[in-house]
């Protein structure tokens, strides 16, 4: 079964992503916050090749992740490939940053892919899968204004090695 789970899936990355495996006759798992987003998807990614199956989630609420993915799992089963692209901005000085804006950016950007991780990676052992987590040439560069996306994408690409190197 060619299953994918896509996270972000409504905008940019996700969506382009999305597109491109419903155009290759993958069955589709769309996780995204706005449902009304999700389902216009849905609409535009269905065809006789492929089911799109989708989750509203908000992945800045790390105790809604675990009862998603249980969803997922229950309703569709364990993907063969996780897209973790979900992410979250902020622009500002990190010395005036709030701390919750903080805490968001830090959730969604890393610790959502880590809740998404350690659920999917142990159902994939016995399988096999791939995992892509999306991160940005931010992760390897400061950029004023932008320095706690930068630091979130830069421990995104550290979590990534860490786990490849876990999981070979």
């Amino acid at each position: 079964m060619k299953l994918v789970l896509i996270t972000g899936a409504t905008k940019g990355i996700g969506k382009s992503t999305a597109k491109a495996f419903a155009n290759e006759g993958w069955d589709l798992i769309l996780l995204a916050r706005d449902i009304k987003k999700l389902k216009d998807l849905k609409n535009d990614l269905s065809n006789p090749n492929n089911k799109v199956n989708i989750l509203a989630c908000d992945l800045s609420q790390p105790e809604l992740i675990n009862n998603a993915l249980s969803e997922v799992i229950k309703n569709y089963g364990c993907p063969s490939v996780l897209i973790n692209n979900a992410g979250f901005a902020y622009n500002g000085e990190l010395v005036n940053m709030p701390l919750d804006k903080w805490q968001e950016l830090i959730q969604v950007n890393l610790t959502s892919v880590f809740q998404l991780c350690t659920y999917i990676v142990p159902l994939m052992r016995n399988k096999g899968g791939l995992i892509l987590n999306v991160s940005s040439h931010a992760a390897h560069n400061a950029f004023p204004q932008w320095g706690a996306y930068c630091v979130s994408k830069a421990a995104l690409v550290s979590f990534t090695k860490c786990l490849r190197e876990e999981e070979r």
